[in-house]
């Protein structure tokens, strides 16, 4: 990009049950964000919200929290999606020149308040495929689970190796709403089954959360942090064709999305080139497919690269050092939460869970059932 925008700062939170409101929710984390970096509301030139109105029960669900996030009289605006592509319009909002700040408030009250599977059933066909209850997000991704095993001749103990891998980084991390010190596979093989091959463990819990993100142009970053993140590319793409006609052992979407980020931010050679992966897979399996998708593991290979211990936080290429989203997923906050993990690691503040090795990271964000529209943000330092 020609101009650089950086993150300059965040709070997130998250938890099964927050025992909160949207409103109390989105005041603790933009005025924790503000006492960080010692500003007030008239330092954010403009705020855009990240909820879900049929998750929020009520239309234009973003004026109630004008207030709480001190925007109330100011510019904003709202996306309906997950976070990480309410980041990317801040980051267009600042390269347009009109704006040297912006601040992303996303969040999901998904543990305590609502069913966190129902939006993705209302995605479905209303005609048939709600009528007969048939499919659901877990049979959806169960059956993605059973595509991908099936083109690679995986066995289903590669599922509970990767969410055993997620499960022990996510006891490790502060910010993570799931916590089981020292999953091991067979603990998640003896987990409740849900579709086969998925069992409980395989997936996201639900929870409660959000993240708070301040954005800015680079002359007013200098001035506000000197830790700044950068945002070196970024895509998106969506696939056109109904879940039943999709091939669900891949991801061209996200490879589409991964391509154009990278081509933004100068990446060749995304295995040599990237330190770590933040992905936000929902359900195991969604891991090294999304990985593959990214470039980031050889197809076919994705058992080797974890009984090898590549994947993990001391390996090759790291993936989800964090925990990712079976730690938690707060729908609608998921993407951008993985995105200011990426940040704790390139700023090496990752405690417990960092990498040795944390200059360029790369970001995914997904919506949709079976992870229909997908987002990849690169960042470094």
């Amino acid at each position: 990009m020609d101009k650089k925008v950086a993150i300059v700062g965040f709070r997130m939170k998250s938890a099964p049950d927050l025992v909160t409101t949207r409103e109390r929710l989105t005041f603790e984390l933009t005025r924790g964000l503000f006492d960080d970096l010692g500003i007030d509301r008239t330092a954010v030139d403009t705020t855009i919200f990240s909820t879900n109105d049929f998750l929020d029960g009520r239309t234009i669900s973003n004026v109630f929290l004008d207030g709480p996030a001190g925007a109330y009289m100011r510019d904003e605006s709202k996306v309906e999606m997950d976070g990480i592509n309410a980041l990317m319009y801040a980051v267009i909002r600042i390269l347009s020149g009109q704006y040297s700040t912006a601040m992303v408030v996303a969040l999901g009250l998904t543990g305590s308040q609502v069913s966190p599977y129902l939006h993705v059933e209302y995605q479905l066909s209303p005609v048939y495929d709600r009528q007969m209850r048939l499919l659901n997000e877990l049979s959806a991704a169960a059956f993605q689970a059973r595509s991908y095993l099936a083109r690679y001749g995986y066995s289903e103990k590669l599922l509970d190796e990767v969410a055993a891998q997620a499960l022990s980084n996510a006891a490790a991390n502060p910010n993570q709403a799931r916590k089981i010190p020292g999953a091991s596979a067979e603990q998640v093989a003896s987990s409740s089954p849900y579709y086969e091959p998925l069992r409980e463990l395989h997936c996201y819990p639900p929870t409660d959360g959000g993240c708070a993100m301040l954005l800015a142009s680079a002359e007013r970053a200098k001035e506000l942090t000197d830790k700044p993140v950068w945002v070196l590319g970024m895509g998106q793409s969506i696939e056109t064709f109904y879940l039943g006609e999709r091939d669900l052992a891949k991801s061209p979407s996200t490879a589409q999305a991964a391509q154009r980020a990278y081509e933004m931010a100068g990446i060749r050679d995304p295995k040599a080139e990237i330190d770590l992966a933040e992905i936000s897979a929902l359900f195991a399996h969604q891991e090294p497919l999304l990985a593959e998708a990214l470039g980031l593991l050889e197809e076919g290979k994705a058992e080797e690269a974890y009984r090898s211990g590549d994947t993990a936080i001391s390996g090759k290429m790291p993936l989800n050092p964090s925990g990712g989203a079976l730690g938690g997923h707060p729908i609608s906050a998921t993407g951008i939460i993985r995105t200011a993990e990426a940040v704790r690691q390139l700023r090496g503040e990752a405690g417990d869970n960092q990498v040795g090795k944390a200059e360029v990271a790369v970001v995914h964000g997904q919506d949709g059932p079976c992870a229909q529209q997908n987002a990849v943000l690169v960042l470094g330092i």
